[in-house]
């Protein structure tokens, strides 16, 4: 069935009006005729017995759960006796189900001529047809594109689930056209027809298809301006000029053109009338004209300030929009005010005052801020309006302190979050993070905080609470405080808690939710949390029509407090709600392709049938979808679907989607000085094979560095337990680099002059006898296949697998200087299986203040609100191990086990400032097989036993050994230099030995500090830091001796791979930032730095030793806690 809508208004006339009339009471008549039939039939079948009840449907396919269904509705059964009042009481209850378009009862005897027969009754039900879905066809557009999200977003009365309405889809198609003709397709067609559902076995469902054929855009064919606008110059810059393509936008955007054209000629309340648009159907043409007037002319100035144009057009609405209401004069002035406010003048006043020159009629008290109240554009013409804000600065101060007195039930730490004003900030120098370098309030503000005070001391039971503001300024400085002082009254507590109407869940487990208790002050906020809560229970045992309400009961004192009783009122339980079915609107593609869809939604939300219907599994259902980011926008509702039994109903669980476009190419480009050129490309999709699997391929290339990654991730791999999936992502990734930073895992000692590497007077790389070499690289090949399984999201324990191939070479080290560190790692094939587990309980506690309710994700521990934080923590603990085994026999050229685990605890004491103590331990071991002659130097040695550079320990810096520099802890490898080198300005030089660190097969790093708030925003920090890089594991307890080789290079070496325990003491700093984070400054002192040997004189006969010792201090910054 196709119905056409044209642009042309349609045409009634009388004769159709008296064949609507007529059509009108005919079904009238019909529903009397057959109302006395069934009046007829009661009187024969009245009290007869009844051998049977069918329920038959009519008009579509045969249903036997839909019938089943209907037959429990009904209020007569086989067996008993025949009634009218329950017949009439059935029909009424089909119809109210919503389920039902009409419904007929049918009555056969069984038994011909005997009236005393059974009789067998039958209802004839017709299913009420409802909407599935719409989908939108758009023919090809020669102009301005048609976008079918906003053509939807245009549609009414059709969501899925929606009764079926001819008019309904009428009238929308008639809101389409009016979306074209907005768009200039003004002889666009549109056509809308109903198909069956194809996914719908019952019949009952239709897809609503509108067909959009747009046809040739309407252009412009003259724009006239009225002359008396006088802006000759502004039609030549208008985009509808003649010739172009007409929509609604840009006459919007040309409107708004020649407003600001008037306001910039100081007319800024010009009165336009609304364009006139007439549209030429034989041209396909429209014709604008526009009309009006320039308004009066308004020149605005202030008094006692000074305010650059600048500062003016970005502050006052009256500059920039151009309007002379008073709501944005006086808009203007409370943005002056506000900034003038962050600047110190905290009382300062902003008062508009109007002068219009010549006085009309009907101007009182000309030059006041009344005449701005009075101010009517439409009566100025010709006038010239004088707008002046008077500024009263008062007196410039700063805002030191906030102080609260009157009650010790709040401190000054608990209210000073919750307010407006703000006091001065020691980090106002930092832009956009620093705060107001004076403070900031206003007599607004401040009654604003006076409300605050008063709910937050309403929370604590103190109902009659009042606070004022008291404020004192220093009659010699600049100094502002502000004390709140409180008047406490009298307190009100808890004497009863009841609830009532409660009968489907147990008085006893709702009372569970409930936290307030009997002689506790009465919170408010509490009583409404805890209603809250018995919802909850109700929605997550499928009760999602469940209403409470609290009250409260007035009782007489006791003891000098008032008394009150609090009643949980349950209004309505309802009827327990599960699934019935999924449905899944607004996919595209195929049948096919459709359909893989709606499974693959399925799939990824945590609703099956059957389940019981909870408001929180909805929720989590449009979040799971969301993430995805296959959806621009994700509606889940429910739909009534009938009666289960037993006082249960089923509900139809309606998901309608609008997808975003699943495959997405992104590019770019910039340039470094490192990589030079860089060209950026990136393709994603994130529903790759329509089952909401994400893909993506990136590369990036430059002359220096090269990138190739292939991503693909499948959230839902592997189901488990009832609800969650074990994802796998797999990636493959290839990357050449010449950039020869990336070589270097710590900083090469200060004596080298920052020299990395022999380059000849042409900045050309060479070797060390002097020959031209090619530029270093590294060849990077990764492959990565993981997966997850989350152990508990209490614990937030999560154990991962993973199996990673990584083939790694370096090419033309020879001009490099520590070309010897890394020749025995120029070929490194990896193939190993590894697993690693998180266990993290870290949470903050926080002073919990009496009545506050606690967070979704937040506790309730000791009196205070603990909530999950992983950077700031004050209790819990932190595990994380990741063991790695490697094999040849896997395809890789290295052998070997590797181990890393971390731990962290955290405690507050009550003690002593309420002070932190805080410990880390981590530990690293690692152990080659069947290791080789990796070093060339045809014996194994110990370089031969480390793992490869990439794989080993590393440890020193700011969240580890404080007492070391960088990654500078550790065994480390003299580098003999040997060449020619130039410094960066090209002058040759002469490179002595140094040593670098090269990390090692073992670490232990052990960190205690106590953090002591010293005030709200400041922490002391006293730390030990202990531990070290080894060589091996036997090395971490004792150093294992060397074995003298006679090479005095290598028994160097040797010796300076092998280090003990060291010992950092130090005192830090924590100065908490208005971002939330915490800047933190550490210095730590080394007790026993590290010695090493550096070669002297290798050129002579006896060559010698000098010893070089790392630096005992090292100042850390960090903007983080050290762990």
């Amino acid at each position: 069935m196709k119905r056409k809508q044209k642009a042309e208004s349609r045409r009634r006339n009388t004769g159709t009006a008296k064949r609507i009339l007529f059509f009108c009471l005919l079904p009238a008549a019909y529903c009397l005729l057959i109302f006395s039939a069934a009046h007829a039939q009661v009187g024969d079948f009245e009290g007869r017995s009844i051998a049977a009840v069918d329920v038959v449907l009519e008009g579509t396919p045969a249903d036997p759960t839909a019938q089943s269904e209907f037959k429990a509705m009904l209020k007569v059964d086989a067996g008993g006796e025949y009634s009218a009042v329950n017949v009439r009481q059935s029909l009424h209850d089909l119809y109210a189900s919503g389920r039902v378009a009409s419904a007929r009862v049918e009555v056969d005897e069984t038994a011909a001529g005997a009236r005393s027969a059974p009789i067998r009754v039958r209802f004839v039900v017709q299913r009420q047809i409802v909407i599935a879905g719409v989908t939108i066809r758009i023919g090809p557009t020669t102009g301005t594109p048609v976008a079918p999200d906003e053509i939807r977003a245009r549609l009414n009365l059709l969501e899925p689930g929606r009764r079926f309405s001819i008019p309904a889809i009428e009238k929308n198609a008639d809101e389409i056209q009016t979306y074209l003709r907005d768009r200039g397709y003004y002889k666009a067609a549109v056509e809308h027809e109903e198909i069956p559902d194809p996914a719908d076995a019952t019949g009952t469902r239709r897809i609503v298809v509108y067909t959009i054929t747009p046809n040739e855009q309407a252009h412009v064919g003259q724009f006239v301006i009225d002359p008396a606008l006088n802006i000759p110059n502004v039609a030549p810059t208008l985009k509808l000029q003649p010739g172009a393509a007409f929509t609604r936008d840009l006459l919007g955007d040309d409107l708004t053109r020649i407003k600001q054209a008037l306001i910039d000629k100081g007319y800024m309340a010009p009165q336009l009338d609304d364009p006139t648009v007439q549209f030429d159907p034989e041209k396909n043409e429209i014709n604008i004209k526009l009309i009006g007037k320039v308004g009066p002319k308004v020149e605005v100035s202030f008094l006692h300030y000074n305010l650059k144009e600048s500062k003016q057009q970005k502050l006052l609405p009256l500059k920039r929009e151009g309007n002379l209401d008073f709501s944005v004069i006086d808009e203007g002035g409370r943005r002056v005010k506000l900034q003038l406010q962050e600047q110190g003048y905290f009382f300062a006043e902003v008062t508009p005052l109007c002068t219009v020159t010549p006085p009309t009629p009907n101007t009182v008290q000309n030059g006041s801020e009344e005449t701005c109240h009075d101010l009517n554009p439409s009566e100025l013409d010709d006038h010239t309006i004088k707008i002046v804000y008077d500024v009263n600065l008062r007196r410039r101060l700063k805002l030191t302190d906030i102080r609260i007195t009157g009650t010790n039930k709040l401190t000054i730490a608990d209210i000073l979050p919750q307010l407006k004003s703000r006091k001065a900030s020691a980090f106002a120098f930092l832009p956009f993070l620093g705060g107001y370098g004076r403070g900031f309030t206003s007599t607004a503000l401040l009654e604003q905080d006076q409300r605050t005070i008063k709910s937050m001391m309403r929370d604590l039971g103190y109902r009659h609470a009042d606070v004022s503001v008291l404020q004192g300024i220093s009659p010699t400085q600049d100094d502002l405080i502000i004390t709140f002082q409180v008047t406490e009254g009298a307190l009100t507590r808890v004497a009863d808690i009841q609830i009532q109407g409660a009968k489907t869940i147990p008085e006893d487990r709702l009372r569970q939710e409930i936290t307030i208790v009997k002689d506790a002050p009465y919170s408010p906020s509490q009583v409404r949390a805890d209603n809250d809560q018995l919802l909850n229970v109700y929605a997550r045992l499928g009760y999602i029509e469940a209403e409470a309400r609290p009250s409260i009961d007035e009782l007489s004192k006791k003891g000098g407090d008032e008394q009150v009783r609090v009643i949980f009122n349950i209004n309505k339980e309802g009827s327990k709600a599960i699934v019935n079915e999924i449905v899944v609107n607004g996919v595209t593609g195929s049948a096919g392709v459709q359909e893989s869809k709606r499974a693959a939604i399925r799939r990824a939300i945590p609703l099956l049938p059957g389940d019981l219907l909870r408001a929180d599994r909805i929720t989590e259902a449009e979040r799971a979808l969301y993430v995805t980011d296959a959806f621009r926008q994700v509606v889940i509702t429910q739909q009534p679907a009938g009666d289960a039994g037993n006082g249960v109903k089923r509900y139809d669980v309606i998901i309608d989607v609008e997808e975003k476009r699943p495959r997405v190419i992104e590019y770019g480009g910039g340039y470094s000085t490192d990589t030079g050129v860089l060209g950026l490309l990136e393709l994603t999709n994130v529903n790759f094979m329509n089952k909401l699997r994400q893909t993506a391929i990136r590369i990036r290339a430059s002359q220096r560095q090269q990138l190739v990654r292939f991503e693909f991730l499948d959230p839902r791999f592997f189901r488990y337990r009832t609800r969650q999936f074990a994802p796998l992502a797999l990636s493959a990734q290839y990357l050449r680099d010449s950039t020869i930073t990336r070589f270097f895992r710590s900083t090469i000692d200060r004596g080298t002059f920052g020299i990395v590497q022999r380059l000849d007077s042409k900045g050309n790389p060479i070797d060390e006898f002097g020959n031209r070499v090619s530029q270093p690289t590294i060849d990077r090949l990764t492959l990565r296949v993981e997966t997850q399984r989350v152990l508990s999201q209490k614990s937030h324990s999560i154990v991962f697998f993973n199996y990673n191939y990584e083939d790694v070479r370096l090419r033309n080290i020879e001009s490099l200087l520590i070309k010897d560190i890394l020749r025995q790692d120029a070929v490194v094939r990896l193939s190993r299986f590894g697993s690693s587990f998180v266990y993290d309980t870290r949470e903050r506690c926080e002073r919990r203040l009496p009545g506050t309710v606690p967070g979704e994700d937040e506790t309730i521990r000791g009196g205070e609100v603990c909530r999950y934080n992983q950077v700031d923590a004050t209790r819990g603990q932190f595990l994380s191990a990741d063991y790695s085994f490697a094999a040849k026999a896997l395809g890789g050229n290295t052998a070997f086990s590797r181990f890393l685990a971390t731990y962290h605890t955290y405690y507050k004491t009550n003690q002593l400032r309420k002070t932190i103590f805080a410990g880390n331990l981590t530990v690293g071991l690692a152990e080659t097989f069947s290791p080789r002659d990796r070093n060339g130097n045809g014996r194994l040695d110990d370089f031969d036993r480390l793992l490869p550079i990439s794989e080993r320990f590393f440890s020193g810096g700011s969240t580890t050994l404080r007492g070391f520099g960088y990654e500078e802890a550790g065994p480390r490898q003299v580098i003999v230099p040997v060449g020619t080198f130039r410094k960066p300005n090209k002058d040759l030089v002469g490179v002595n030995p140094f040593t670098v660190p090269i990390g090692g097969n073992a670490m232990v790093v052990m960190n205690l500090e106590a953090r002591v708030p010293v005030t709200v925003d400041v922490q002391v920090v006293p730390f030990y830091d202990g531990g070290n890089v080894f060589r091996s594991i036997k090395d971490i307890l004792h150093p294992q001796p060397i074995t003298p080789t006679g090479n005095f290079v290598e028994d160097l070496n040797a010796q300076n791979l092998r280090v003990r325990w060291s010992h950092t003491v130090g005192l830090g700093f924590r100065l908490k930032t208005p971002l939330g984070g915490a800047l933190a400054v550490d210095y730590g002192f080394l007790l026993n730095p590290s010695k090493f040997l550096i070669p002297q004189n290798l050129n002579t006969a006896n060559p010698t030793t000098a010893i070089y010792r790392l630096h005992q201090g090292q100042i850390q910054f960090r903007f983080t806690q050290t762990f």
